[in-house]
């Protein structure tokens, strides 16, 4: 079983609204994936509003972890910043001056700051295994 951690961006108006719309794009992104995947879990694990989370955020900076997926709130595999999906390998190159951070903690920062303010943002969990093998059990 495989983790794979999202930050998704939602519209907001209610934490309710935010968790459907959160349920919705957690499949969505593993609909999209190249390979065929069953999802075994879904959850949520941190719920916050755009504004409470863009006060606290900090320029990028090196982290111990040097995995592709590295951010300063933990490996993330994608996030949906309102319009689309951004991945390690799909994100906008980062500045001149980086501060030794990688490009996707630029994305992920950027994701965060460029966030519509009332917006709320999911860390969503979901588990997956490849189709033949959610079949076999």
């Amino acid at each position: 079983m495989t983790r794979c951690t999202l930050l998704l961006i939602t519209t907001g108006e209610s934490g309710r609204k935010a968790l459907s719309e959160g349920m919705l794009l957690a499949e969505r992104y593993v609909d999209a994936l190249p390979m065929d995947l069953a999802i075994v879990e879904s959850t949520p694990f941190a719920v916050a509003p755009a504004l409470r989370i863009q006060e606290k955020v900090s320029l990028p900076v090196p982290l111990e972890d040097t995995t592709s997926a590295a951010t300063a709130v933990g490996p993330l595999q994608a996030i949906w910043n309102g319009t689309r999906w951004l991945t390690p390998g799909s994100c906008p190159p980062k500045p001149l001056e980086d501060h030794g951070a990688t490009e996707w903690q630029w994305a992920h920062y950027h994701a965060v700051l460029s966030a519509p303010r009332d917006s709320i943002m999911l860390l969503w969990d979901i588990y997956v295994v490849p189709m033949n093998e959610k079949m076999a059990a």
